[in-house]
């Protein structure tokens, strides 16, 4: 797996205004998150673009089709595990962390596997679309398929704080090298920011996934996940028609384009690598045996 170094300019959260605000915002009650993707913060450079993609995915995003999708990649994205998985709770807490600490960290990484299957099919949509594949206009499979979901975020997602690397702890800013290294594109993916108040834990978790990620099982098992929420994206109730010509009309240049596409192919690399290490941490943290429950199920 090769992936170019990119350099992902972003509109965080609390820099966004106007149009870009009110998505943002959207984004949070749609997809039902307490934070805004890197995905989508990234696609906020190229305001049209974001605006058009936007629009596009709402109605999908919206409906139960959509759900049973992610909840199904999901399943999906958990990678084999190994015969010896570390115990990392009794490992913080050798470290002086309490028993709080190991659940903190594990809703926050319930948030990160809640998202990226939802991120990962919208990005396939987009990603499909803009090449000139048909997304969606498919008759459902289901009756309930066009069901709308509830909107706005679980009552016990938190809301996670990303740490600044440039001026993380200093343990803490060596670990985000050594994980960029090893990452799609050479990109911090957020959930090792939103962890990286807690360095001990970073070092812990990155040392085990960093050796899973190189094992067979672990490719196939992101490979297969990548094909699934492409088929997924496909099977959409309501068309995505933002290929290239649409996007021209909007104004937006070929080289805007071009490098919009190089993006969505980054992530469509980073997601599935990134929630199958978070499932792999899961099951370190709190053990193997809940990593295949669904976040904040009946929330």
């Amino acid at each position: 797996m090769t992936v170019d170094r990119i350099e992902l300019e972003e509109v965080p959260e609390e820099a966004a205004r106007g149009r870009v605000a009110e998505i943002y915002e959207d984004l949070r009650q749609v997809l039902r998150s307490t934070q805004v993707n890197l995905l989508y913060r990234t696609l906020a450079v190229h305001e049209t673009y974001l605006a058009a993609a936007w629009e596009a995915l709402r109605p999908n995003a919206s409906v139960a089709y959509f759900e049973r999708c992610a909840d199904s990649l999901r399943m999906r994205m958990v990678p084999p595990m190994p015969e010896d998985v570390p115990d990392h709770a009794e490992a913080l807490e050798d470290l002086g962390h309490p028993e709080e600490r190991v659940a903190e960290i594990a809703r926050i990484l319930d948030v990160y596997n809640y998202a990226n299957p939802r991120n990962l099919i919208l990005a396939a949509a987009l990603k499909g679309a803009l090449n000139g594949v048909k997304i969606g206009g498919v008759k459902p499979g289901f009756p309930d398929d066009l069901d709308p979901l509830p909107s706005g975020p679980p009552a016990s997602m938190p809301t996670p704080r990303l740490v600044d690397p440039a001026k993380a702890p200093e343990k803490a800013r060596g670990a985000f090298g050594r994980i960029r290294a090893e990452s799609p594109g050479g990109v911090l993916a957020s959930v090792w920011r939103a962890v990286g108040h807690w360095p001990e834990y970073v070092e812990l978790a990155w040392a085990f996934v960093r050796e899973e990620q190189k094992k067979k099982g672990f490719e196939i098992t992101v490979s297969l996940s990548q094909g699934a929420a492409a088929a997924a994206a496909q099977e959409f109730p309501h068309p995505v028609g933002l290929d290239r010509a649409r996007a021209r009309a909007l104004e937006i240049s070929e080289a805007e384009l071009d490098l919009i596409d190089k993006k969505l192919d980054h992530f469509i690399h980073l997601i599935p690598r990134t929630n199958s290490s978070i499932l792999l941490m899961k099951a370190a943290l709190v053990g193997e045996g809940k990593v295949r429950r669904k976040p904040f199920e009946g929330e």
